[in-house]
């Protein structure tokens, strides 16, 4: 079975790591939440691969760009872009075949130390390295977008600044009226930062999704024991707590015993 397609609660030795939990009354909802970002990660990526399966239809089927050098361009950027989505693609198959050892390592450690051994659950999940990684190549991947987008539209304002210019001096030599130079991007360079104002929307879906997934993990580092009923467990005092609180009612029952030994004794009344 492929881990990297098979939905991470489907997993054996997940599903028995929420039952170990389910059976001795630990709280499961972290480590749930934890394996819902994961799962709203895969979902980012699959959407970024479809955006880009629709980019390439369109490319094939725009007739403005057939016979342009722009449409090159346009092959180029998507295909950049695919394989970025593909390095993200990995880094959470990584990601989720990291958890599944996590699992299986908690659930072999319960089976030969007992229930206490899950006190502190993420210390089972060695991700949180991988998370960072993920994040900083999303961050990296973001600020690319940027300053493609802005190369694209300064270049786009320039060339028909240029060419307005050009033509103005036409009008003007003909009688006419010059046109206002100020003219957004013209639609082919709308076409070549399209695709990537659309990845950029991803990632930035994405990089949130990892951010929870960080702050989940924190979370469930800081895990307390919670019974059937769903309320914190009590504390039990320990050995050496139990002797201090005996030691100060002895001490205390003696101080009320000497303060009665000295207290002075009535005489009775004289008639």
């Amino acid at each position: 079975m492929n881990e990297s397609v098979t939905p991470i609660t489907e997993n054996e030795y997940v599903k028995e790591l929420f039952g170990i939990l389910k059976d001795n009354g630990k709280d499961a909802s972290g480590l749930a939440a934890l394996l819902g970002h994961v799962s709203e990660m895969e979902n980012f990526v699959k959407r970024a691969e479809d955006r880009i399966t629709e980019m390439k239809s369109q490319l094939d089927t725009m007739k403005e760009v057939q016979n342009h050098p722009v449409k090159n361009t346009l092959k180029n950027t998507i295909k950049a872009l695919e394989s970025k989505v593909a390095e993200i693609k990995a880094q959470i198959s990584e990601l989720k075949n990291n958890i599944i050892a996590g699992c299986k390592n908690a659930v072999t450690a319960f089976k030969s130390k007992g229930i206490s051994v899950l006190r502190n659950i993420a210390s089972f999940f060695h991700i949180k390295s991988g998370l960072q990684a993920m994040k900083n190549n999303i961050d990296s991947s973001i600020n690319n977008c940027d300053k493609v987008v802005i190369k694209i539209e300064t270049f786009a304002k320039e060339y028909h600044s240029a060419g307005r210019h050009i033509k103005n001096m036409a009008r003007v030599m003909v009688g006419k009226e010059p046109l206002d130079t100020q003219k957004e991007a013209g639609k082919l360079a709308k076409m070549v930062a399209a695709p990537y104002k659309a990845h950029k929307s991803v990632l930035n879906g994405l990089k949130n999704t990892i951010d929870k997934a960080v702050i989940k993990l924190e979370q469930l580092g800081q895990s307390v024991d919670v019974k059937r009923s769903g309320q914190t467990a009590v504390k039990k005092p320990t050995l050496m707590e139990r002797l201090e609180a005996n030691k100060e009612k002895v001490k205390q029952r003696e101080l009320e015993k000497s303060a009665q030994e000295r207290a002075p004794k009535s005489k009775g009344l004289e008639v």
